[in-house]
């Protein structure tokens, strides 16, 4: 459904929920749901949405900030509620990251608009429904069965969150039934999960009775055979439910279970598809717009590539990389389902479409806490620099690799790395790479006193590098060597003799102390 196609509607409704505060000249933007949003919390990243911004006052500047972001993202529109302030200052945001800004009436509930926004959006056959990303079918069935039982009807996943929700308008509803749509997710209480333990042990229609702060419930568990999927949940109406009640409840729960495993089978679906794409963008195998297309990555979206890989233990032993995958896979389900995962046999690589720096540090942090159980101080993860050009993903990878090749061997180095925070050892590890394939290159006096030294229990190797690593101190390289000033100076002066090294020039002691350094490390 087109934003200009809902704006009509509430025209035709002819009642003053929505108003427009700013509108770009074209609204030919798609709307893929809605999104119930508290700044205090991070933005989620669902373009094509409509933000409702609660908790906020419109002269704030966090109700700005909310909505830059929103225009980054690629929201549809932000709906706030005026309350009689001045608008001006976020009209003129709306103006200037061009994206359209409507006020809700103050009077209507929040719940009730997402209602009524829901309602508009599924008529007009919609793809996805608000954040949690299920069609219509299960709306329509929600809707369905509250019309006979006359109660709220809510259907939910094994999570406890609601999947779908009906919205009649004269329908019976309590506040833990509000809390719940307005969270998505049901309440965590231990009468809750007395209930669902009921529910889902239980063979047909459960009903709990009437207490002081809920009304009276009927509920049937989802099952694909005797795997549970999910929950209905029916608010009764004034005396309770009937037989046919009960009956469309039973035969709710199989046409529930029908839609639930055909959208787990499409999210599989697509959960493969991302992955390909993913592993051929990062081979440059694909065009920057084929990779855009697949991975629906709105132009100018800020890509950030995240690498996982595991280190060896004390035994030598390194946790299996396919166990790894599956482990970053279950936590990116739950809080980032837009990015895109695949496995490799070192690594397993995650591209997390928009987010800041700060944003993307947390949820490595919050991986690498998750899975902290199954693979203790095993894992380290490494994040390249963020680019807008699907294009540079392969270079994006080598960064990866780079920074995960020194963080898995040396345990000095930060668990959680950058570039900037390792990049010396990088550096060094590609001149090592490039004196393995030119071997021309290698200094031949520092191999004939490797060799000297090993023969004669000599210390010209560790003479020479304690005194580059020392800047040419003499006095201190001396004392790290625990010999006198003299005795290194004399075994420097020898080094020239026996094996033609050169310390007099910038570049030789350069060359000598990289070689040194690569050598004497392993």
């Amino acid at each position: 459904m087109l934003l200009s196609d809902l704006l009509k509607a509430f025209t035709e409704r002819n009642t003053e929920e929505i108003r427009t505060l700013f509108q770009p000249e074209k609204l030919s933007r798609s709307i893929r749901g809605t999104v119930l949003h508290d700044p205090i919390d991070e933005l989620p990243y669902e373009p094509d949405s409509i933000l409702i911004l609660t908790g906020v006052r419109v002269s704030e500047q966090i109700a700005s900030d909310a909505l830059r972001a929103a225009s980054l993202i690629g929201y549809s529109a932000v709906i706030v509620k005026v309350r009689g302030e001045d608008a001006s200052q976020l009209v003129r945001e709306a103006q200037t990251h061009n994206i359209t800004l409507l006020a809700a009436d103050d009077e209507i509930t929040w719940q009730h608009l997402d209602v009524i926004l829901q309602t508009i959006v599924g008529s007009q056959g919609s793809v996805t429904q608000s954040a949690i990303g299920v069609g219509d079918e299960l709306f329509t069935l929600a809707n369905s069965l509250a019309s006979i039982i006359g109660g709220s009807v809510a259907i939910e996943d094994m999570d406890r969150r609601v999947l779908a929700y009906s919205s009649l308008p004269d329908q019976r509803i309590d506040a833990l039934r509000e809390q719940g749509i307005l969270g998505r997710h049901v309440p965590d209480m231990e009468r809750n999960l007395a209930q669902y333990r009921s529910v889902l042990a239980g063979q047909g229609v459960i009903r709990f009775p009437e207490v002081s702060d809920e009304f009276a419930r009927a509920a049937i568990a989802v099952k694909a055979g005797a795997k549970p999927l999910g929950t209905i949940w029916a608010i009764e109406k004034i005396g309770g439910i009937t037989a046919e009640g009960e009956r469309l409840l039973l035969e709710g729960a199989r046409l529930a279970a029908l839609h639930i495993l055909g959208h787990q089978i499409h999210n599989k679906l697509e959960l493969q598809v991302r992955e390909a794409t993913l592993r051929s963008a990062l081979d440059a195998s694909l065009s920057a717009k084929e990779i855009a297309y697949r991975l629906a990555l709105p132009a100018g979206t800020v890509l950030s590539l995240v690498g996982f890989a595991a280190t060896p233990n004390s035994n030598g032993t390194a946790p299996l990389i396919t166990h790894l995958g599956h482990e970053i896979s279950q936590y990116l389900a739950v809080f980032r389902p837009d990015a895109a995962i695949t496995t490799t046999p070192r690594t397993v690589y995650v591209l997390l479409p928009g987010g800041d720096s700060e944003s993307v540090m947390r949820l490595v942090n919050g991986a690498l806490a998750a899975i902290h159980i199954a693979f203790k101080d095993q894992i380290c993860a490494a994040i390249a620099h963020t680019s807008t050009q699907p294009a540079e993903l392969p270079s994006m990878r080598r960064e990866i690799d780079d920074i995960l090749r020194v963080t898995t061997i040396n345990s000095d180095l930060p668990t959680v790395a950058k570039l900037d925070d390792v990049h010396a050892r990088v550096l060094l590890a590609h001149v090592a790479d490039e004196l393995m394939r030119e071997p021309v290159l290698r200094h031949p006096g520092i191999e004939a006193m490797l060799a000297y030294d090993l023969e004669n229990k000599t210390n010209y190797a560790d003479s020479v590098t304690a005194w580059l690593d020392a800047v040419g101190d003499i006095a201190l390289a001396a004392e790290s060597l625990f010999i006198h000033a003299n005795t290194l100076r004399y075994r420097l002066r020898r080094v020239k003799d026996l094996f033609n090294i050169t310390l007099d020039n910038p570049d030789d002691r350069l060359a000598v102390w990289m070689q040194l350094r690569l050598v004497m490390r392993d």
